[in-house]
C-alpha cells in the first residue's frame, strides 16, 4: 500500500521540476496532433486513434498524478481543436482516468534489453551441451516453420471462406425484408445493385487485405502483416455495424473473423520468437492494457455513449467491445517498443 501511495506522491512532486511540466506540455502538443491527424471518426460514438500512445508515454515518465492531468488537458484541447459532436465531460474523464492507470503500471519503468549475443557466446563456450544444443536449434527451426505456414494458410483459408461462405445477410429495420444476402463474393459482385453497400465495401476490404497478408507472411514481413491483420479483422466487425439497416452475420463471416484472431496471435508470438522481448514486461502492458480497454474503453465509454445519445447501453456495447478487443494486441506490441524507444532516448540524454 505505501508503495502504491508513493507513485502518487512522487508523481505530484515531478509537477515542481520545470523539464517535467515542459515534456508533460509537449506531449499533450503530440497527442492533440495525433488525434487530429492519425484518427478516424467511424460514428459519432466510435473513433479510432493512436493519439493514446502519449498517454502511455506521459503516464510512463512522470506517473498517474500527471498523467490523469495530461490525459484530461489533452482531451479538452482535442476537442476544442476539431470537435466532434457536443461536449461531454465523460469522454475527458476517460481521457484523465486512462492517463491514471499507464502512470500507475509503468511510472519509471521500461523494458529491459534481453541481451541475446551473451546467451549465445555462453553457450558456444560450453562444449557438454553441443549435442542438446543442436537439437534445440532445429527443434526451433521445425517450430518456426510451422508458424511460417500457418501466417500464410490462416489468411488463405479466410479468402476461400469469404468467398463461398455465407457471409452476412442485410434486412431492412421497419419491415424486416431481407435486401441481400450471400457470400463475400456475391456482395462483391453484386452487392452495390442490392442496396447493400456497407458489406459490399467490407467484403472488398477484407478480400484485398488477406491477399496482403498472404504476400506479407511470404517475405516474413511480421509487423505489417500483424498491423494488417488487425486492420483486417476489424473491417469484418464492422460489417455487423449499420445504423439504417440490420446486418445479420452468418457463420461463415464468424469463421473469417475467428482465423484473423488467430492469426495475429501466431504473428505476435513469431515477432516474440524473433526478437529479443522482455516478457514479464510485456505481460505489464499487456494486463495494463486490457485494465484500460476493459474499464475505460468498453464499460465506462459505452455508459457514456447510451447516456450522450440516448440509445441502450447494449447497442453500443457490442461494436465497442469488438473494436477495442480487436485493437488491443496492436496497442500492447506499440506499447512495447514505443516505451522501449523512450528508454534509449532518456539514457542518452542522461549521458549528455
Amino acid at each position: 500500500m505505501k508503495k502504491f501511495i508513493l507513485l502518487f506522491t512522487s508523481s505530484a512532486k515531478e509537477f515542481k521540476n520545470l523539464n517535467s511540466v515542459i515534456t508533460a506540455a509537449l506531449l499533450v502538443a503530440v497527442h492533440t496532433i495525433l488525434a487530429m491527424v492519425v484518427s478516424v471518426q467511424v460514428t459519432t460514438s466510435l473513433r479510432i486513434s493512436l493519439s493514446f500512445i502519449t498517454n502511455v508515454v506521459t503516464g510512463c515518465l512522470f506517473g498517474p498524478v500527471i498523467g490523469f492531468v495530461c490525459g484530461g488537458i489533452g482531451d479538452i484541447v482535442q476537442f476544442i481543436l476539431k470537435p466532434v459532436g457536443d461536449y461531454f465531460p465523460g469522454w475527458t474523464l476517460n481521457a484523465a482516468m486512462a492517463g491514471m492507470i499507464y502512470g500507475i503500471f509503468f511510472y519509471n519503468k521500461f523494458p529491459d534489453k534481453v541481451n541475446v549475443k551473451k546467451i549465445s557466446s555462453k553457450k558456444d563456450n560450453s562444449t557438454l551441451h553441443t549435442n542438446d544444443e543442436t537439437e534445440n536449434k532445429a527443434k526451433r527451426q521445425v517450430v518456426d516453420s510451422v508458424f511460417d505456414i500457418f501466417s500464410i494458410l490462416l489468411p488463405s483459408i479466410g479468402l476461400l471462406f469469404l468467398c463461398f461462405a455465407p457471409m452476412a445477410t442485410v434486412t431492412d429495420k421497419n419491415d424486416g425484408s431481407i435486401i441481400a444476402q450471400g457470400n463475400g463474393l456475391y456482395y462483391m459482385m453484386s452487392g452495390f445493385t442490392q442496396n447493400s453497400k456497407n458489406v459490399t465495401i467490407i467484403a472488398i476490404i477484407l478480400a484485398v487485405l488477406m491477399i496482403c497478408l498472404v504476400i506479407l507472411s511470404i517475405f516474413h514481413l511480421n509487423i505489417l502483416s500483424l498491423i494488417l491483420s488487425v486492420a483486417c479483422t476489424f473491417a469484418a466487425i464492422l460489417a455487423i455495424y449499420t445504423d439504417k439497416k440490420t446486418t445479420v452475420s452468418n457463420w461463415g463471416f464468424y469463421f473469417v473473423v475467428g482465423l484473423m484472431i488467430l492469426f495475429v496471435i501466431v504473428k505476435m508470438i513469431m515477432l516474440q520468437r524473433k526478437h529479443a522481448v522482455d516478457m514479464s514486461y510485456f505481460i505489464r502492458v499487456a494486463i495494463c492494457l486490457t485494465c484500460n480497454t476493459i474499464l475505460v474503453n468498453i464499460l465506462m465509454g459505452t455508459y457514456w455513449a447510451s447516456i450522450m445519445y440516448g440509445k441502450g447501453f447494449m447497442f453500443y456495447f457490442t461494436v465497442r467491445m469488438a473494436k477495442n478487443l480487436i485493437q488491443l494486441p496492436i496497442n500492447i506490441v506499440l506499447s512495447y517498443y514505443i516505451l522501449s524507444i523512450v528508454k534509449g532516448l532518456r539514457l542518452r540524454s542522461s549521458k549528455a
